[in-house]
């Protein structure tokens, strides 16, 4: 059984501060210890090497908050409504239907996460309804690519609640 942390176990935690200060003063380790554990208000992670590489490597979606999100899927909606009746029937309108297939659970669980924080006493029956909103989320999604993909599309089978039915 190795023993090598013995000379620590009863001197403890300033004993390694200070070992660690020699080294470094020493150059034994390559780096300066203080500017890696000290954090102020001029010291972000985003300011370090690290959070600008992070910052550079992310997409511009990671940039974005839920709230940009929700702002951009109310632009979509009102515009890929109207283009979506407005192809239909064509095979021009599938690739708005797939779009809408998304951008419409996505919508809807933001906003529903933001009704349910507003009305919902925090605790078990937040965390209760934020759960039935994923479910119902991933059921709508589903629900509206098995639309899309198998069946007519979300805007034919909109449309066809106007159209009066096909007599035999």
């Amino acid at each position: 059984r190795s023993s090598w942390w013995l000379p620590f176990a009863s001197t403890g935690v300033p004993m390694l501060s200070r070992q660690l200060r020699y080294a470094v003063s020493r150059q034994r380790i390559p780096f300066v210890l203080p500017r890696y554990f000290s954090m102020n208000a001029d010291d972000k992670v985003g300011n370090t090497a690290a959070g600008q590489a992070v910052k550079k490597g992310t997409s511009a979606l990671m940039d974005l908050s839920v709230t940009d999100i929700h702002h951009k899927g109310n632009l979509a909606l009102g515009v890929l409504v109207p283009v979506a009746f407005a192809l239909s029937p064509s095979m021009l309108c599938l690739p708005v239907d797939l779009a809408l297939g998304v951008v419409i659970p996505v919508h809807s669980h933001i906003s529903l996460n933001l009704v349910a924080e507003d009305y919902v006493p925090p605790g078990t029956q937040r965390s209760a309804a934020r759960l039935v909103i994923a479910f119902m989320t991933l059921v709508t999604g589903f629900g509206l690519m098995k639309v899309n993909l198998c069946g007519p599309g979300v805007t034919e089978s909109i449309k066809s609640l106007w159209r009066k039915p096909k007599k035999e």
